[in-house]
This record gives structure tokens, sequence and C-alpha cells, in this order.
């Protein structure tokens, strides 16, 4: 009796039942690239960029890297007692999920602010005379992984904006002066030219 009552209902359904549609707005892709100039480790000037992809309304990830193509100078070792004080930032990629704050977009120039944590891999240089591989190669660069949180403030008209950020990379690194492993912070401030489509 109970299948047949099931069968009949879905029968009935199928005869007589209005079709359901399920709608949303559709969500425009916005994928961002942007390059730019970088201030790494309060140091360095180099390069920056990425891409940066929206996932929904208020989420993104944003996937690029850092380069400091100017050589540290030869007296860029200081006279110190602290092992941190000897490494310096050079280059890095990273990952960086952004999280917008939702608010009114105006119609004449947008703009966003993002907070960015994530996490990336730095190539750092220890200064330290103990570090130096051979006679050649001056400092030794050693791969790092790394924590990182900051924020972004993007202005946007049309497809072009600028994007100014800043961040601070919280990483561990192995100093021959101390012999021992360091934490260290240090900043990493950008002005980017955004292209959006």
């Amino acid at each position: 009796m109970t299948r047949a009552l099931l069968l009949l209902s879905l029968v009935a359904g199928l005869l007589f039942g209005a079709p359901a549609q399920a709608r949303r707005l559709p969500l425009d892709p916005e994928n961002r690239v942007h390059l730019g100039a970088a201030l790494t480790d309060n140091q360095t000037f180099g390069i920056t960029g990425g891409l940066d992809s929206r996932l929904t309304r208020v989420v993104s990830v944003d996937v690029g890297g850092f380069v400091s193509p100017i050589p540290l100078p030869d007296d860029v070792a200081p006279v110190s007692e602290r092992g941190q004080d000897f490494v310096f930032m050079r280059h890095g990629v990273y990952v960086a999920p952004g999280l917008r704050l939702p608010h009114r977009q105006p119609k004449a120039l947008q703009w966003d602010l993002v907070l960015r944590p994530g996490f990336a891999a730095l190539f750092n240089s220890d200064v330290h005379p103990d570090n130096q591989l051979s006679p050649n190669e001056r400092f030794q660069t050693i791969a790092t992984p790394s924590l990182f949180g900051g924020g972004e403030l993007l202005l946007r008209k049309d497809h072009v904006g600028l994007r100014l950020s800043g961040r601070a990379y919280l990483f561990r690194q192995f100093s021959a002066f101390e012999n021992a492993d360091m934490v260290l912070v240090r900043p990493q401030y950008s002005a980017e030219l955004v292209w959006q489509f």
C-alpha cells in the first residue's frame, strides 16, 4: 500500500507539478594582474607582482612574488651584537587569501580594503662573515618558510587601478653568529599598478 501511494504521488508530481527553477545572479569573474615596486625589509627596493582572483564577493586569493635585483652593498654587514641584524629578506613567493571588507561602491572611483594573511617561501641573505660559502659568493641565501599578515587598499576606475599594501613576515632562521634559531618579523611595503579583466 505504501509503495502504491509513493508511486501515485511520484506520477502526479511528474504530470501536474510545476518546474522548479533555482536562479541566482551570476558573479562576474574578477582577475587582477598587479605589478609594481616594493620596499623589502626597510633596506632594498625591488619588483613585486602577481595575480589576484576573486572566489566570492568577499574572498579572493592572491598568488605572486617579489624579487630584489639590486645586490646588497659591500658595507651592509653591520657592527652589531645581535644576529638578527645580519639577516635581510631578498626574494619570495607567496599565496595570500584575502577577506574584502564589504561596503557600497561609488560609481566614479571604486575602492576596496582587503585583509590578507598568508604563507610564503622567502629567500634571505645572512651577511655575517661566518656564513660565506666561498670567496666568489659573498652572502649565503637561505630558503625559509614564512607566515605573514597585512592589508591593502585598492583604488580602481574601470579596469585600471593602484594597489597599496603593507605586510609583516614572520619566519625562523638559523644564525651562525648566535649559533641558534631566531624568530624574526620583517616588513614589506608596496605600490602596484593593477589591471582587471
